[in-house]
Order: C-alpha cells, then sequence, then structure tokens
C-alpha cells in the first residue's frame, strides 16, 4: 500500500513538472518563433547543442564513445548551414580534418573506426536535421507570416499526434508496435496520432495555413503523423542502448532535448523538403 502511495505521488508530481515546463517553455518557442531572426536562431542552436550533448551521452554509455569536441563544432556549422552559406563549406573542411586527425589520436586502432562513426552520427542527429526547423522559419519564399505558421503549424499537428496516440494507445492499444525498442507504443495509438495530425492539418488550414493548398497541408499531416513515431522508436532505440530511461533532465517532466523533439528532428527536414520541392513555396 504504502508503495503504491508513493508511485501515486511519484506520478502526480511528475506530471505537474511536465505542466510547469511546459507552460513556461511553449511561450518562450513561440515568442522565439515569432520575432525569427537570430533569437530564433539562437533556440535552436542551443537546442541542437543539448540534443548532442545528450546524444553522445546515449552512445557512450551504449559502448559506442565518440569525439565529442570536433563533433559539437561539426554539429555546430550544419545547423547554421541553412541560414549562414559558409557553414557548409567549412563544415566539410572540418569533417576531413576529423577524419585526417583519427588515425593520430591515442586510441586502439579497433576503436577508431567506432569513434569516427559515433562522432559523425551524433553531429547529424540531432543538429545537422534540426537546421531544417531555421530554414522552414528563415528562408525566402513564403512572406514571414507564413513562415511562422507553417513552421508553428508543424509543431501543432507533431503535438497533436503525440498526444492523440498517448491516450489512444493507453485507452484501446492492445497490439504492440515495436515491442523490443519500446513496449508501451501500438498500432492503435499509431493511428490515433496520425488521425490526430490529420485533424490538426485540417484546422490548421481552415485558420492559419489557408495560403496553402489542401493537398499539401494534409500531406504535412500524413508526414507528423506517419514519420514522427519512427523517429520517437529510433531515439527510445539509443536510450534502449544505454540503459536509461530519458536522454536528459533539461527540461524537467519531460526529460531531455532527444526527449521531446525526437519526432520533430525526422518531421522537420522532410517537411522543408516537400515544401520547397514539391509544394514550391521556397526559393
Amino acid at each position: 500500500m504504502k508503495n503504491r502511495r508513493r508511485i501515486e505521488r511519484s506520478a502526480a508530481s511528475n506530471l505537474l513538472l511536465r505542466v510547469l515546463t511546459a507552460l513556461v517553455g511553449i511561450p518562450l518557442l513561440v515568442g522565439a518563433l515569432w520575432l525569427g531572426g537570430w533569437v530564433f536562431t539562437g533556440v535552436v542552436v542551443a537546442m541542437a547543442v543539448a540534443g548532442m550533448i545528450e546524444s553522445y551521452r546515449l552512445l557512450g554509455l551504449a559502448g559506442l564513445p565518440a569525439y565529442r569536441a570536433g563533433g559539437l563544432v561539426l554539429g555546430l556549422l550544419l545547423v547554421l548551414a541553412p541560414i549562414w552559406p559558409p557553414a557548409f563549406p567549412l563544415a566539410v573542411v572540418w569533417g576531413v580534418g576529423l577524419l585526417a586527425r583519427a588515425p593520430f589520436r591515442r586510441v586502439p586502432l579497433s576503436e577508431a573506426p567506432v569513434r569516427l562513426a559515433a562522432t559523425f552520427f551524433g553531429a547529424l542527429y540531432p543538429a545537422a536535421l534540426l537546421g531544417s526547423l531555421l530554414a522552414l522559419r528563415l528562408h525566402p519564399g513564403p512572406e514571414d507570416r507564413q513562415a511562422f505558421w507553417l513552421t508553428l503549424g508543424l509543431l501543432v499537428m507533431i503535438w497533436a499526434a503525440d498526444t492523440l496516440a498517448y491516450a489512444v494507445g493507453r485507452i484501446m492499444g492492445k497490439r504492440p508496435l515495436a515491442p523490443r525498442v519500446s513496449p508501451g507504443k501500438t498500432w492503435e495509438g499509431f493511428v490515433g496520432g496520425l488521425l490526430g495530425a490529420l485533424l490538426a492539418a485540417v484546422v490548421l488550414r481552415l485558420s492559419v495555413l489557408d495560403f496553402l493548398a489542401w493537398p499539401h497541408v494534409l500531406v504535412l499531416g500524413l508526414l507528423c503523423g506517419a514519420i514522427g513515431p519512427p523517429g520517437d522508436l529510433a531515439e527510445s532505440l539509443l536510450k534502449r542502448a544505454a540503459g536509461v530511461k530519458d536522454s536528459g533532465n533539461l527540461l524537467p517532466g519531460h526529460g531531455g532535448v532527444l526527449d521531446r523533439f525526437d519526432a520533430l528532428v525526422v518531421v522537420a527536414p522532410l517537411a522543408y523538403c516537400y515544401l520547397r520541392w514539391v509544394a514550391g513555396l521556397y526559393g
């Protein structure tokens, strides 16, 4: 009985932390998104750096150590590449430098390829992928107001998918989606999340995304609902390999940056590519 009460108190406390963090974090994120420019860039860069630190920690716990300092510099350049043209060639030069430096490091030769792979992976995920947020908000093409609503709309669709997936999974989830990686996720929850993202897409199209044709908005909803869960599972795979519950503790009640934005990391680049090369919205 005492253990049950302790668990209930812990769950209530965690829920309160989640709510408080959301009440503070969401307005700050939306405010930075509205301001755009270097304010939003600073927020995305901070997210990318925190995400890289978490990913390198998870890789290290999983027995895949990386050259963290070099990887952080590489990731920082990659996340800035969408808005600062010199960043990508500098990232290429830096990456080649990491490769050239590897044979001279004092590590066992059998370990060097693993360290290099972990270093590049930690820079590409999540930093390079999060750079797509900067492209969505700041690249030329749509008007400033439209870019704001597009980026915010993507976040809303992802959050709607997460919320409906959790609710449907808890109420009627029976068939596991990926039991080895995340036993709590179900196919019913996946379908619920997909419907939640599409419902959010419809509401957004009828309100703030009226400048974007219906098919394009619905495709964004499908991307958020169908591609977000694999992003979540990919991060769960890293955590399971590392033997930890959360990627970090930066966001009280939510865990780390990767825990909160795992779906966004994979959805944002695909959404930008679609909006640029299919919808023709970005130049």
